[in-house]
């Protein structure tokens, strides 16, 4: 399904808003005149389709143009947030402006795991309403949650719309009695998940990589096989046993796979590895892809590109971590680009990283919560008594419940189920 109506990027070369009441919601970020982020335009050209080379001219007469104050927008009473609902054409503009890979059925996908923690941020007076910003708590299994898509138009950034989604999530999840709520993030958004005690984990690195290099590598036929229906309980139980349970996120992509799953039996009969591959908006992607060695998370490798060739697919991304190139390269914290990345993928000869992301998980004791209260105060120049301020510090108390159990799964991960991960995926990514 097609969520985008009218007014789709990839089919057009302009727009003008004030026409159709369905581009000037879809398109409304154009109207805000904002001081920390460029102002207004009444004519640009813009690519909103990052780093396609398509530049989209855009007029908006200035009788639409909306004001907004030197103070964040988020302390606007017309700023609102609230179940994504039939806003998923936003969604799906956003991950474009932000260069994601996903297509309609992913978006689709995550909101059919919990309608109701899917969420977007508005802008509504009686004269507009504009929505400007996603997120998502998708849940995995019965008691963990995964937080992402947290997107903000740019002509929205600065304004405190995306703390304000992300302390929105972290209150759902914690509402629903979810724990380790964990996140991928992109440098730009490591600041924000930071301010409401994220704290880094590893490395992971999203790189292309062309499938003829594993023409006629082969593969053990006796042990690769197609995932079928009658597979999918013991696929479960093993991605559980090296991960987190999270059966939902994984019944969905398989249902979205399109027969692009494979596992590996030993000669007991035991699952030793699987991967499952999906379309993508700008490639197909390798991933969720784990193996209890090496030499299974090739042939499983092999199997899928061997495949996704003979359908006529040349390239594919894959999110591995840090820890599985020889050379980690140099990495600046103060970059979104980084100069030199990582070379010499244990499985793949010929990669190219393109974008890092840094896993995340909320650990907050009760003297972090503290601290946090006091910078987001300063930050956001607000009183101590102002409904945002009390919002915020019984949000960070409330996590402070799950710090130890979180913290103990970060340490977890980190020094032993890493050791598993060669394609990653949390519901959000495509």
């Amino acid at each position: 399904m097609k969520l985008i109506k009218r007014g789709d990027p990839r089919k057009i070369e302009s727009l003008e808003l004030g026409a159709d009441s369905y581009v000037d919601r879809l398109y409304g970020c154009f109207r805000f005149d904002n001081p920390r982020a460029g102002g207004f335009k009444s004519e640009q050209e813009v690519e909103i389709i990052y780093r396609s080379g398509r530049k989209l001219q855009i007029r908006v007469p200035g009788s639409m143009r909306i004001p907004l104050p030197e103070k964040k927008a988020v302390n606007l009473d017309s700023f609102r947030m609230e179940p994504i609902g039939d806003n998923l054409d936003t969604m799906m503009l956003l991950t474009m402006r932000a260069g994601w890979n996903q297509v309609e059925r992913d978006l689709e996908r995550m909101v059919g795991f919990d309608p109701q923690g899917n969420f977007v941020a508005r802008f509504v007076t009686a004269d507009y309403d504009i929505p400007v910003s996603t997120a998502t708590v998708n849940p995995l299994g019965k008691r963990h949650t995964w937080i992402g898509m947290i997107l903000v138009h740019p002509e929205l950034r600065r304004q405190g719309v995306a703390n304000a989604m992300m302390q929105h999530c972290v209150r759902y999840a914690i509402g629903q009695g979810r724990i380790i709520n964990g996140l991928d993030a992109t440098p730009m958004g490591n600041t924000v998940y930071g301010a409401v005690g994220y704290v880094d984990s590893y490395r992971i690195w999203r790189s292309w990589f062309p499938l003829a290099q594993f023409r006629g590598s082969g593969y053990d036929t006796n042990r690769v096989s197609t995932v079928a229906e009658q597979d999918l309980d013991g696929l479960v139980r093993y991605d559980t046993a090296r991960y987190l349970e999270r059966g939902n996120v994984i019944r969905g992509l398989f249902k979205d796979s399109a027969g692009e799953a494979y596992v590996y039996h030993d000669d007991s009969g035991d699952i030793r590895g699987y991967v499952l591959a999906r379309p993508g908006r700008l490639r197909h992607f390798v991933g969720p892809f784990l193996a209890d060695s090496e030499d299974i998370a090739r042939e499983l490798l092999s199997c899928v590109c061997s495949s996704l060739e003979k359908k006529g697919v040349r390239e594919a991304f894959i999110d591995t971590p840090e820890a599985r190139f020889a050379d980690p390269g140099r990495y600046d914290r103060s970059k979104f680009d980084q100069e030199v990345k990582p070379s010499g993928h244990a499985l793949i000869r010929e990669i190219t990283p393109v974008r890092d992301f840094t896993r995340m998980y909320q650990v907050v004791d009760e003297r972090k919560a503290a601290e946090l209260v006091e910078n987001f105060i300063k930050v956001e120049e607000l009183e101590r008594s102002s409904y945002r301020v009390q919002e915020f510090e019984r949000t960070m108390q409330a996590s402070v419940a799950n710090c130890t159990e979180t913290a103990g799964f970060m340490e977890y991960e980190d020094r032993m189920l890493q050791k598993y991960y060669w394609g990653i995926t949390g519901p959000e990514k495509g």
